[in-house]
């Protein structure tokens, strides 16, 4: 068993425990280097499974990607990845981000302003009271008053990733995150992009760059046969171009406004379905990991020199993610 490319695996949240608590023993027996436990409102909450995931294992790191600011008070936050970093014995990995404006202002009914801010804030704040168990912040969005955490902390180092896209983010993250997690349909010429943003933000803040880590989601699928794994992504991407729209992330991959316009219009009509047919393999090869066995472990490779420390493959609709936990196992893992 063999995991030279820090390969991972990401968990959606609408599970049971007890089938994620599965699917994280797995990923673990298997050799994966994380369990990373999404949440997307709304489904079942991050900590929670994650304490659930940890519990249950013993090695294998237990990342959280992402949380956001607003719906829970960076304090409360830092209380959380604690607690839980404790319970892991140091296994965790924090993802903050600011999430998105339809979940947070539009459904939660909580003011959406400054994401890219708060988050940043957040991440400052909970890096003080855990690292330091003490916290007083005068900042733009958030502000507290002189506090003591009244529990001792498992490590003064606990990592906090800031969940990032675009280019100011992307120089705030170097300037103070311990790592970035990248948004899925990451590209290699997007890793380039994203480097150099991280790098600028690190050096204007007096950091070394390199001390930072990369992770960063891959839809994924491995297969003898290279058409069946090419169509396990289509589904995803054909979601996920439209998603992300006209965006940095799209253009650095090579897809012009014309390529992008109708997965765009789909998804804001609500048929990404129709749109399927579009993804070709030439998107595929640019937004995914998908194929035989041998062009997913160069593609790994390529990801790695890029410099993503951490690729996280994960599930797709439709197919089972005990699946693709085996298609990693038998095609990546045991070679």
């Amino acid at each position: 068993m063999s995991n030279n490319y820090g390969l991972s695996f990401g968990i959606f949240g609408g599970h049971t425990l007890e089938d994620t608590i599965a699917l994280a023993r797995k990923a673990e027996a298997v050799g994966l280097s994380a369990c990373w436990i999404f949440e997307d409102y709304f489904y079942g909450g991050a900590f929670t499974t994650a304490t659930a995931c940890a519990l249950n294992t013993e090695r294998i790191k237990i990342a959280i990607g992402v949380i956001n600011p607003f719906t829970r008070h960076p304090v409360l936050s830092a209380m959380e990845a604690a607690s839980l970093d404790a319970l892991s014995h140091g296994r965790l990995i924090l993802g903050m981000g600011g999430s998105n404006k339809g979940w947070i202002q539009d459904k939660a009914g909580i003011p959406f302003e400054k994401p890219i801010q708060a988050a940043a804030e957040a991440v400052e704040i909970i890096h003080q009271l855990v690292n330091t168990r003490h916290v007083k912040y005068d900042g733009t969005v958030f502000k507290t008053g002189d506090i003591e955490l009244e529990f001792e902390t498992y490590r003064s180092d606990m990592p906090v990733y800031l969940g990032v896209k675009g280019p100011k983010a992307l120089f705030k993250a170097g300037q103070i995150a311990d790592g970035v997690v990248l948004s899925s349909c990451t590209s290699i010429p997007y890793i380039h992009f994203a480097k150099q943003h991280i790098a600028a933000g690190a050096e204007a803040a007096g950091r070394d760059p390199s001390s930072l880590k990369i992770a960063a989601y891959f839809p994924t699928a491995v297969s003898d046969n290279e058409k069946e794994a090419r169509d396990m992504v289509r589904p995803y991407l054909a979601k996920f171009i439209g998603i992300h729209g006209y965006h940095p992330i799209m253009f650095e991959a090579g897809l012009t406004e014309d390529v992008i316009r109708p997965f765009r219009e789909a998804c804001i009509n609500g048929t990404p379905a129709s749109v399927i047919p579009l993804v070709t393999d030439d998107i595929v090869d640019r937004l995914a990991i998908a194929g035989t066995p041998a062009y997913c472990r160069d593609k790994l490779r390529a990801i790695n020199a890029a410099g993503v420390d951490m690729p996280i493959a994960f599930e797709l609709p439709g197919v089972s993610p005990l699946t693709l936990i085996d298609m990693l196992d038998r095609h990546i893992l045991h070679v």
